[in-house]
This record gives C-alpha cells, structure tokens and sequence, in this order.
C-alpha cells in the first residue's frame, strides 16, 4: 500500500483463492538503478522533469524508463526514482517498507538476476515485479505471483515500463492485464506458434490487434492473473489499514459484541468498495458476492479473550474475473 509505516500490524489478514473460485491505493511504480556510478535518493516525481530534478538526465536509463510510463494514457500520478550504488535486490531488502508497488528494475554489470529480483520481491508484502528478456531462453526458471516479465526482442526500450504505466493509473480490479494498450512501444510480428510459447514459458509479449498495440496476456510468471493478484493485495492493505486506523482512533475497542460490529463492519466496507470497483462478482440476483461471519463475544474462547485477541472473523467472496477469450457461434439460414 501507499503508506510508508513500520511493519509492527495489529491486525492480519489471511486470504487464499479457493480452487472452484478459479480506501488505500497500491502504492506507485518505483523505477530502480543498481550498481550505480553514483546514488541518488529514493524520490517521488509527478512528472518527468521531475525525474530530471532528482538526478535522471534524458540519457540515461532512469529517465528512458520513467518517459516510458509517463507516455501511457493511464499514466500514475507519481513514480518514484532512485540508485544505488549496490544491487537493486540488496536496496529492496532494505526498503520493502516504502510506498512502492511495482518494481522497474534498471540493471547494470554485476547487478541482480531476474531470478534474484524474483527472489527479494517475493519476500516483500504487496510489490510485484515488471522485468524485460529478450528471448524466452532467458526466462528465469524461477516462477512467482510476483513477477511480470514481458519478452520482446525488438529496439524499443523498457516495454516492461510502458505496460506499468498503462496499468499503474487505474483502480485495482477494474482491468485486465490482457489487452492493455501500450503507447510509444512497436509491436513484434511474432506467429500464433511463437506468441503460445512466450506465454507458455510464463511470459507476456506486444503485439498488435485490430489495429492497437497491446499485451498479449495477463498472467504473473507462475500462472496467476495479474489483476487478481492486485485484488487480493487490495482487500488485505485496506483491511489492515482501515482496522488499524479504527484501533488508533479508538480509545478502547471493546471486547465484545459491539466492538466485534465494529470490526466486522471495517471488513464489510472494504468488500462494498471492492465490489465497485470490479473484483468482486455479482449474485444471480444482482447483490454482490460477499459474505462476512464473525463470532460473537460468547462464541470466542476464554482464553482469547483473556489474551485480547479475536480470532472468530472470517469472510468470502467470488472474484468476478474478466473475459478474456469467447466463441460465438452463427448460423446462416439459406
């Protein structure tokens, strides 16, 4: 999430994708150089001549990366910029807690693999990586729900960017990943055969369709959807946020049936937000797809309760997804 705060959480979320399932933003992109001749300081910019204020001059990587996003018509309304004289998975290490999402990496000699980057974002809450390889051979054998690697051979530069930057602007769940259309980026002329197998490997290429530039797929490189990836980052920052912001503003959460409402209510809001904003399905009946079912003081053991802990909420919902392909069938009367 957006939020720069200490990793020290008063409430913890645990959500997993049931098998038959088939508000705070998510942070900015942060577009990162390693093994630098020289550091410069993790910076927030709004605009690429604010780019070339943190230390970024128009020839250099950080800068072509950062035109790349800002070039998109869904462009977000802040990126951030840094280098360091280290390995970008080092920085990342020790930085997971600033309000990043998506990780740009600008690789120099001796810097990070894409598998070690893999590695360091995996390990981090809520960041996900967007790499560029030149071929399929060079996917990293490493496979993540946090890692996005687009495979693109051709001259234009940081295709990984540009699919952040037509992305990073729009609200989670309210768009596929598949199909986005891409500005400044030439498409390749790749076969059905070849563009299967980039996806097949666990990557995403451009390409072009009814005339527009635009990503051939949607998925991390283990498998998942991007998008629901972004839905579960959201519906678990805006619990924790939200619930911690009614514990800071509470002089007292009480333990008992009032106070759990109050909880369950937090939980609530989050899924009515979420179902707005796409993620979550609609009922047959038009209500949406999401239920909450929190214990009441009576039903939590003793023992919690000594121990001020309430662990009797849980909820559900069903992913309302997106089409990505159809076939419709005709028929022609003679």
């Amino acid at each position: 999430m957006a939020d720069n705060y200490t990793q020290v959480k008063d409430i913890t979320v645990n959500i997993s994708t049931a098998a038959a399932a088939g508000s705070v933003g998510l942070g900015y992109p942060l577009v990162i150089e390693g093994m630098a001749e020289k550091a410069v300081d993790y910076t927030e910019c709004s605009s690429i001549a604010e780019v070339v204020a943190a230390g970024f001059a128009a020839e250099t990587e950080v800068y072509k990366a950062c035109a790349a996003i800002f070039a998109q018509a869904n462009k977000p309304k802040t990126v951030a910029v840094c280098a360091s004289a280290g390995k970008v998975g080092d920085w990342l290490a020790e930085n997971g807690n600033k309000g990043f999402r998506q990780v740009v990496p600008v690789l120099g000699a001796d810097d990070s693999t894409i598998a070690e980057l893999i590695t360091a974002v995996s390990a981090l809450d809520e960041k996900i990586l967007f790499a560029t390889v030149k071929s399929t051979d060079a996917m990293p054998e490493a496979k993540s729900e946090r890692a996005v690697i687009v495979v693109y051979g051709g001259a234009s530069e940081y295709p990984n960017a540009a699919v952040v930057g037509a992305s990073a602007g729009m609200a989670a769940g309210s768009f596929t990943y598949k199909n986005l259309v891409i500005a400044g980026i030439a498409a390749e002329n790749l076969s059905a055969a070849q563009v299967k197998a980039i996806h097949e490997a666990g990557g995403m290429c451009i390409i072009k369709k009814a005339g527009d530039i635009v990503t051939s797929e949607g998925k991390t490189t283990d498998g998942e959807y991007i998008d629901i990836v972004d839905s579960k980052d959201y519906i678990i920052s805006n619990i924790v946020y939200q619930g911690q912001k009614m514990l800071n503003n509470s002089n007292k959460l009480p333990f008992d049936n009032v106070g759990i409402s109050q909880l369950e209510n937090v939980v609530t809001g989050v899924l009515a937000d979420a179902y707005r904003n796409g993620i979550i399905a609609s009922n047959e009946d038009g209500t949406p797809a999401y239920s909450t079912n929190f214990a009441t003081r009576a039903e939590v053991p003793a023992s919690d309760r000594a121990a001020r802990t309430y662990n009797g909420g849980a909820f559900s919902f069903d992913l309302a997804g997106s089409i990505h392909n159809a076939t419709i069938n005709g028929t022609i009367e003679v």
